[in-house]
């Protein structure tokens, strides 16, 4: 088991929902948390919240589809606290529309944040943890839609298939080098994603940002039995919040 007290943690999209649960959750743990998202002001909020209990966080403003930000992250990750041990790939983009009514600039907009983002950053978090001969971990929060498809969200489902073919890959291609590679599918969780819609699912639908907070700690443990209970405790949580819907 990974002890995380002291770990360097990258996480990307820190800004809200899941990012800026697993901050929370892994500095509570003890880990030096990096905050990376293209919001700053939000990222600060944050910080204050965190410092509170830990001294050692760390606010980037981020675009992860430029390489220059990307590029600029990991370096102020190294000189605040010498090397980075795990990234959590998070910050992403929705889309929900037909075919015939995605622009260009939406489609890429999707790919760019979606698999370029997360590209980049698992490339140069890599390449750090190589020099380093670090034995880090790269966990990546992907969707069900990775895994399946859906009418009305060709470009999301892209980008996230995207995904999990380029994790599926590194795993073998890194496993030489000690890194781990994750990548994690949730289905409807409680964030920003759904603000847009018409119709928002209600919250007896989803799970929270923490549920899948406490599951990225429990990867990163490197704990197969934690990982397997917190894993149990998502399946019922999907199963309760409707019945506890229904009953009141």
């Amino acid at each position: 088991m990974a002890c995380l007290r002291d770990k360097v943690v990258v996480i990307t999209g820190a800004s809200s929902g899941i990012g800026k649960a697993a901050a929370i959750r892994f500095a509570e743990k003890g880990s030096k948390v990096v905050l990376a998202a293209r919001r700053i002001e939000q990222l600060e909020e944050l910080k204050k919240e965190i410092l509170k209990n830990n001294k050692n966080c760390l606010c980037v403003k981020t675009d992860v589809s430029s390489e220059k930000d990307v590029k600029y992250l990991f370096d102020s990750a190294e000189r605040r606290f010498g090397k980075v041990d795990i990234l959590i790939n998070n910050a992403g983009r929705g889309l929900k529309s037909g075919l015939c009514d995605i622009s260009y600039d939406e489609w890429m907009s999707v790919i760019n944040t979606n698999l370029t983002g997360v590209f980049l950053c698992t490339r140069e978090a890599v390449r750090r943890m190589v020099k380093k001969k670090v034995h880090g971990h790269i966990i990546t929060v992907s969707s069900i839609a990775g895994l399946y498809g859906a009418p009305t969200y060709a470009a999301y489902c892209a980008s996230k298939h995207g995904v999990t073919g380029f994790k599926r890959s590194l795993r073998f291609e890194l496993f030489k080098n000690g890194i781990r590679v994750s990548t994690i599918h949730p289905a409807r969780v409680d964030t920003e994603f759904f603000n847009t819609y018409s119709k928002k699912p209600h919250k007896s639908q989803m799970l929270s940002p923490f549920d899948i907070a406490d599951y990225l700690v429990a990867i990163a443990t490197r704990n197969i039995i934690k990982i397997m209970l917190v894993r149990m405790l998502l399946v019922f949580k999907r199963a309760y919040y409707p019945l506890k819907h229904l009953v009141k």
